[in-house]
């Protein structure tokens, strides 16, 4: 009798500690490129270049719209888990030309935990691009996982 009172606190305690388990993940997932969009072309700024810039990858189905918020002229992308090759094509209303940039990349794929699953971490070879409305390109930190994001400064 003594031994199944002791039986019994054991399992109501586990059932207890296995009830307080969260499924949820509580780290970080994503893994982003974080571009910052320079403008020192003044017929561009007149224009209002950036208010009218999209920017879009044959990769994905919808398109990443730049939107301008206070004084932060950046945005996040997302770098290609399945390919080591990342394409982005940047428009504008404004302009009749184009620009394609082309991200060279390896990509590492990193288990996180039984919650969050895998993770994709990048790091940036390469990248290159045409230059008809594009100025110029600033790699600032080609590695990238889920703690810090890659940065790049593109000058129009």
């Amino acid at each position: 009798m003594k031994n199944s009172v002791h039986i019994l606190i054991f399992l109501a305690s586990m059932l207890f500690l296995i009830s307080c388990g969260d499924d949820t993940c509580n780290l970080e997932t994503e893994t982003f490129l974080k571009v910052e969009l320079h403008t020192a072309d003044t017929n561009l700024v007149n224009e209002k270049f950036l208010d009218s810039l999209s920017i879009f990858s044959s990769e994905w189905s919808d398109s990443i719209y730049y939107s301008e918020e206070k004084d932060d002229s950046s945005l996040s992308l997302i770098l290609s888990p399945n390919s080591e090759i990342t394409e982005f094509i940047f428009t504008s209303e404004t302009e009749e030309q184009k620009d394609t940039l082309k991200i060279y990349h390896q990509n590492e794929t990193v288990f996180l935990s039984p919650e969050c699953g895998f993770i994709v971490n990048y790091k940036i070879d390469t990248f290159i691009s045409t230059y008809n409305i594009i100025d110029s390109l600033k790699l600032l930190n080609g590695n990238i996982s889920s703690n810090k994001d890659g940065e790049i400064q593109i000058y129009f």
